[in-house]
């Protein structure tokens, strides 16, 4: 393990993300999921600004481990206190009103996990099943 300050579970308020031409400094509290994209993602902010970071997939993933991000499919992964509702088909609800595919293997995770977050909180998910 590296002494990167990403290996380190600590939360952090900002963080620094590549993108092709500059570093963009996002809150990871303002991301609401990331879409991979080949080598490199998006991410998708809940003011529906979008950064693209010129690192790939899963590393962002591992950057954001301790923010309660979840690889709901392949190329997708929502952050799970910003779902608004999953009833049983292909797509979760984001509160950013986009809709982000979940993958038939990982559904049954996924609805754990998602009643999980909102049974330790006061906001309510819609999950159906």
């Amino acid at each position: 393990m590296t002494n990167s300050p990403f290996n380190h579970p600590v939360k952090r308020k900002s963080l620094l993300i590549p993108t092709f031409k500059t570093i963009t400094i996002v809150d990871p509290e303002e991301i609401v999921y990331i879409k991979a994209m080949q080598n490199y993602c998006m991410l998708y902010k809940h003011d529906s600004t979008r950064v693209l970071s010129s690192l790939p997939f899963g590393k962002v993933l591992e950057i954001l481990e301790f923010y309660n991000f979840y690889q709901c499919h392949k190329s997708y992964a929502v952050k799970l206190d910003r779902v608004v509702s999953y009833c049983n088909k292909a797509d979760v609800q984001l509160e950013c009103h986009m809709s982000v595919p979940v993958a038939r293997r990982r559904k049954k995770e996924f609805v754990a996990l998602v009643k999980r977050v909102f049974d330790r909180s006061s906001r309510k998910a819609a999950v159906c099943h």
